[in-house]
């Protein structure tokens, strides 16, 4: 059954026609299904079309996906009266687009048996070139004194997102943090500062001018800043509050104010 779900997984790599072509407007869509696992990848139009960004999420996604078609014949081979079948929903979207750059994010959605299946977050920065393809920038990049544990960058960040994640848990909660809920403060605190094996999940703001970024967006998956069923966190971060730390080139890549959403206007 292994070789069997290799190689049907391996059949599906091929981009459909016309996805390498600049009038195409079809999103990239791979299904996937066998008795013992199941994922639906889609990728947006406008990330099919931009030269190396689409080819690059769509052969990383395919090849996951192919993994974990093998673990999940693995699996079910050596304890089927336990197994239930694996699940994943992966989505790519963009969060904008610019001269300069393509910021995406990737939502992806996975069941391997348990009480219920959870999603996480992951992000490129594509930036383009004058010749028509680009390559991935860590956010790194944009601040002078990178992203180390004692740039000053860190203290601006944690207390901006801190301040965001208790309007919104009283927002969700209908009521301030109470001593029952220091415990989730506490994780939000630690989720807020540098890392060094972690690298935040960031967008890029779309801005009221069109030229730029109005700021950044960190993403955070369940668990993380709550209890499941409050589900994810994403905080808007305007670029004001860490200007100073940009590079003397990243400054001129941010401006306006945040644009609204779709959803907003409606």
């Amino acid at each position: 059954m292994q070789a069997l779900v290799v190689g049907f997984v391996a059949a599906c790599i091929t981009l459909p026609v016309g996805a390498q072509d600049e009038q195409a407007t079809d999103a990239f869509v791979q299904s996937i299904k066998t008795p013992q696992f199941e994922s639906t990848i889609t990728v947006a139009p406008e990330i099919i079309m931009e030269s190396g960004l689409g080819s690059d999420l769509v052969s990383t996604s395919v090849a996951a996906a192919r993994k974990l078609a093998v673990s999940a014949a693995e699996d079910a081979e050596a304890s089927p009266e336990f197994f239930r079948p694996y699940l994943v929903d992966e989505r790519w979207d963009v969060t904008l687009a610019n001269a300069t750059f393509v910021s995406v994010l990737g939502t992806h959605w996975m069941y391997t048996g348990g009480a219920h299946g959870n999603y996480d977050f992951s992000s490129v920065i594509w930036r383009r070139n004058g010749d028509g393809v680009g390559d991935r920038m860590p956010l790194a990049d944009m601040f002078a004194d990178g992203m180390r544990k004692e740039s000053p960058l860190w203290d601006e960040l944690s207390r901006a997102l801190l301040a965001k994640w208790e309007v919104e848990w009283a927002k969700r909660i209908g009521q301030p943090l109470g001593e029952d809920d220091m415990t989730w403060r506490d994780s939000a605190e630690r989720a807020f500062v540098f890392h060094p094996e972690y690298q935040p999940v960031v967008t890029l703001l779309p801005s009221t001018q069109g030229d730029k970024s109005a700021g950044l967006t960190f993403h955070y998956s369940p668990y993380i800043l709550g209890p499941y069923a409050m589900g994810s966190f994403s905080f808007d971060v305007p670029y004001p509050i860490f200007e100073e730390y940009l590079t003397d080139e990243a400054r001129a890549w941010f401006g306006g104010e945040i644009k609204p959403s779709a959803q907003e206007n409606d």
